[in-house]
């Protein structure tokens, strides 16, 4: 007797030929030698010319290794480390994910929290990188994360508003300080000749107080500060002047812009906040925003008379780490070491992440 064949039957049957099929051709494939089809997910933040250049340096790797494909999850710095924290406590982090230096205490307090880079030298270049640069991302002697640059605050100023000013490009603490009135007086109460908010401030006042004492802020060895109550007064007192005399806006003025990124900030945009105390990797997104016109400029480092030490923060702009549980180490290894040491992944990001640590890269 014969039976009916509904549509639906020819489509399932199909549908399970072609499935049957594709996996008879990977047996195939896997048996003559061609590797294995992975993807790989792959998360960073930073500005949009940040993203475009790594997206690049992901469309350049996936051809040069056809068999890989890369889902990338890229964001502003605000937010991120909420999804990523999310993300790792729910098992779901990405292969391959940028970090903060300071987040190896977050997640891997024990040096378990990340894949230990150490074993997949096969893969990944370390050799590449000094000693102290490999120091920064081991925790209880397992390479958690390798940076990808250094980085420094240092100020930069919209030369364009100075110019507007009548002043010059401020080369001293003193005339930084005598901008402030000068810019209320000849521009109005909307423009600052800098603009800091509450991690710039800490990390100012911390750079004047160590050109002062010549000894950094905190002695790590003995878990202590190395300033007494008068000195963290004076710190405090700084950054008061500093709002008095008109060279910063108040934490009140900077919100009533809303919470936004500093470089979305429209007195930014528009060049009424002159300056800004900014790490060097991330100086490209503050002056891509800026409008038509705008210029700015990188300003000598100010000192206070008799210091040795310009007390800068220098550190780590940024790791690459890799998920302890990703069922996929060595490609992610592979991608890393294309963004870190590879000529075709270094031209890609160039210098829009700073400059690199990777001797092969510099």
């Amino acid at each position: 007797m014969r039976r009916a064949i509904s549509r639906r039957h020819v489509l399932f049957g199909l549908g399970a030929a072609a499935l049957g099929a594709s996996r008879a051709r990977a047996v195939a494939d896997t048996r003559a030698g061609a590797p294995a089809r992975v993807q790989l997910r792959m998360s960073w933040w930073g500005g949009n010319e940040v993203h475009r250049a790594q997206l690049e340096a992901v469309r350049r790797f996936e051809r040069r290794y056809p068999h890989i494909s890369v889902k990338t999850e890229y964001t502003g710095w605000i937010g991120h480390l909420e999804r990523l924290t999310t993300q790792i406590a729910g098992g779901t982090a990405p292969d391959l994910m940028q970090i903060n230096w300071n987040w190896l205490v977050l997640f891997s307090r024990d040096g378990r929290g990340f894949h230990d880079l150490e074993q997949l030298r096969a893969h990944l270049a370390l050799d590449e990188f000094d000693r102290t640069s490999l120091e920064m991302g081991r925790v209880h002697g397992r390479t958690n994360a390798v940076p990808l640059a250094m980085a420094a605050r240092l100020f930069y100023f919209n030369a364009s508003t100075y110019e507007k000013a009548g002043l010059a490009i401020p080369r001293t603490w003193e005339e930084l300080m005598a901008a402030g009135p000068v810019f209320r007086e000849r521009l109005g109460e909307e423009y600052y000749p800098l603009d800091l908010q509450f991690m710039d401030v800490t990390a100012l006042t911390r750079s004047w107080q160590v050109q002062k004492s010549g000894q950094p802020l905190i002695d790590e060895q003995h878990e202590r500060l190395n300033a007494n109550v008068e000195e963290l007064s004076e710190m405090a007192a700084l950054y008061r002047r500093m709002v008095d005399e008109h060279v910063i806006p108040s934490a009140r003025e900077r919100a009533s812009h809303g919470y936004v990124a500093p470089e979305e900030m429209r007195p930014w945009i528009d060049g009424r906040y002159a300056g800004t105390y900014q790490w060097i990797s991330a100086i490209g997104k503050s002056v891509e925003k800026l409008a038509p016109g705008q210029k700015v400029v990188l300003a000598p480092y100010p000192m206070r008379a008799g210091a040795r030490d310009a007390g800068l923060l220098y550190r780590p702009a940024m790791m690459f780490a890799i998920n302890r549980d990703t069922p996929h180490a060595r490609e992610a290894a592979m991608l890393m070491d294309f963004v870190l040491n590879d000529p075709e992944g270094v031209r890609a990001l160039a210098l829009k992440r700073g400059v690199p640590v990777s001797r092969r890269a510099l």
